[in-house]
């Protein structure tokens, strides 16, 4: 049975080298991860101590740097605010939630591996809803995703929510991004979902 050796991203199958598909060999090893929301949806609210933001954190002593691949949304219901949403930093923010830390408090969702049903070798911590600061996270970058002035009856095209980072936003151990919006909590609800990967350091 012929063996497949990887070489700095070639693969030698049957005596041939061909292209590795490292998001294949990630999601193999459980380490490309699939993060959601719950399927009911959640309001993507401003920066606040009192949390409730979609919030991915690489927890201290991890030994592995988080690679952000995709950011989507989909649309449940409700009522648009114009403005944009954001990721916001909390930098050192240490290993786990806990009175006078950083973060507090943060129930952890467990998350799926890419390949359906596949492993998951995961040391992040995903809370999409459940969690407070002690300091609101701070702005770090935009996401160029943008609502509109809508309520769930407007008629719109149907439309595409998501943003690809191709090695752009990276996590390191010992710090968390959240998902906000910039201008005010609207009623809008969205599923998130966040494709990740975790690279030993």
């Amino acid at each position: 049975m012929a063996q497949a050796v990887t070489i700095e991203g070639l693969e030698l199958v049957d005596g041939k080298l061909v292209l590795a598909d490292r998001n294949y060999e990630a999601s193999r090893k459980g380490r490309l991860l699939v993060a959601t929301s719950a399927t009911g949806g959640i309001a993507l609210i401003a920066a606040a101590t009192g949390g409730g933001h979609p919030t991915l954190w690489n927890p201290l002593g991890s030994g592995r740097n988080i690679k952000v691949h995709s950011l989507a949304l989909g649309y449940v219901s409700g009522a648009n605010a114009p403005g944009s949403l954001a990721w916001n930093y909390t930098k050192n923010a240490g290993a786990h939630a806990a009175t006078g830390a950083p973060i507090p408090t943060a129930t952890k969702v467990d998350v799926e591996s890419a390949l359906l049903g596949g492993p998951v070798d995961s040391k992040a911590i995903w809370s999409p809803t459940t969690n407070t600061f002690t300091a609101a996270p701070t702005y770090g970058r935009p996401v160029q995703l943008s609502l509109f002035t809508g309520v769930a009856a407007t008629a719109v095209a149907p439309f595409i929510w998501g943003e690809e980072y191709d090695g752009t936003l990276n996590v390191a151990p010992g710090h968390a991004i959240s998902l906000v919006s910039q201008q005010a909590t609207t009623t809008s609800l969205f599923r998130v979902t966040i494709v990740f990967e975790e690279v030993d350091e």
